[in-house]
């Protein structure tokens, strides 16, 4: 079980650019002209779109149900702390995620686009040139802030109902990973077949931000940055330190892989105990969870 850990992680770049060791994929789909809205969720299905933020969810399907939307949020808020591909795909992937974002607006008729970034002044003074016309909203740097019920209630100034979702209130979110995935495919002919992550290994005083292929094994992504991975000595975890798993070398880097951390064992787990039900986590809980 995880337990506390402190890491350093502004010692650690922050915004690094994206790279690859691997070559660049070959155009898998013709580039379309242009996509009518009518067919925009068939195009989604057809380039293997999920929810690259962490859901998973087909989007055609978000996109469908959101018709009528007034506003696209872009959600470049990372929950996770120490994470920063959604800020690198902002920064470095500016044109394909315009490209997606005005895509999925037009879709279900969205008239206007917001962003949605940490309180961050030195972050959002290099994204305003970048996103000329789009109005950013700020969200405070503290794990869930992305979370969309969370950005939700910040625009329409209340908690939303429980088991409401976000096209309800006229808005559509969509992650920064998301978009710039359809702008990928709608620029470069490239359906779904590569991942934007962040890759960390805080004992080596390496981090990177990247694009690798989807499918490839945690452990090659390993060796071809050499990093001095032990299966017994280091966890490999997968998508975050709160919400994320445990995998080993062996397995696959997935369409919703935020990032792959790799640990130290030794002093990260410890034998859970008995809950003495002093309520702290209710009370700690942005969403107000109980845990019953």
């Amino acid at each position: 079980m995880l337990r506390r850990l402190k890491i350093d992680w502004d010692d650690l770049a922050k915004t690094t650019p994206l790279d690859t060791p691997f070559p660049a994929p070959e155009p898998g789909i013709e580039r379309p002209e242009h996509v009518e809205p009518s067919d925009f969720p068939d195009f989604l299905d057809a380039i293997g779109h999920v929810g690259m933020g962490g859901s998973g969810f087909r989007t055609a399907e978000k996109i469908r149900k959101s018709r009528g939307a007034h506003t696209l949020v872009i959600n470049g808020v990372e929950c996770e702390p120490g994470l920063s591909i959604d800020k690198s795909v902002l920064l470095h992937e500016s044109e394909r995620v315009l490209a997606g974002a005005g895509a999925c607006a037009a879709a279900v008729g969205a008239q206007r686009i917001l962003l949605a970034v940490h309180n961050d002044d030195a972050l959002i003074a290099r994204l305003k040139p970048l996103y000329e016309g789009i109005d950013i909203i700020r969200l405070p740097r503290r794990y869930p802030a992305g979370a969309e019920k969370l950005i939700l209630k910040k625009l329409i100034g209340r908690s939303p109902a429980p088991g409401t979702r976000p096209y309800q209130y006229g808005y559509l979110m969509q992650n920064a990973v998301s978009l710039r995935a359809v702008g990928r495919a709608l620029i470069d002919g490239i359906p779904v077949v590569e991942r934007p992550l962040t890759l960390a290994m805080p004992s080596a005083r390496f981090y990177r931000n990247l694009i690798a292929p989807i499918g490839l094994a945690a452990g090659e992504l390993l060796k071809a940055y050499d990093l001095p991975y032990e299966e017994d000595r280091h966890l490999i975890i997968d998508s975050g330190l709160m919400m994320g798993h445990e995998v080993g070398p062996l397995d696959a880097i997935t369409k919703t892989t935020l990032s792959l951390l790799v640990i130290e064992r030794e002093g990260l787990e410890r034998k859970e105990k008995p809950c003495i039900r002093c309520g702290a986590c209710y009370t700690a809980c942005p969403l107000g969870l109980h845990p019953f």
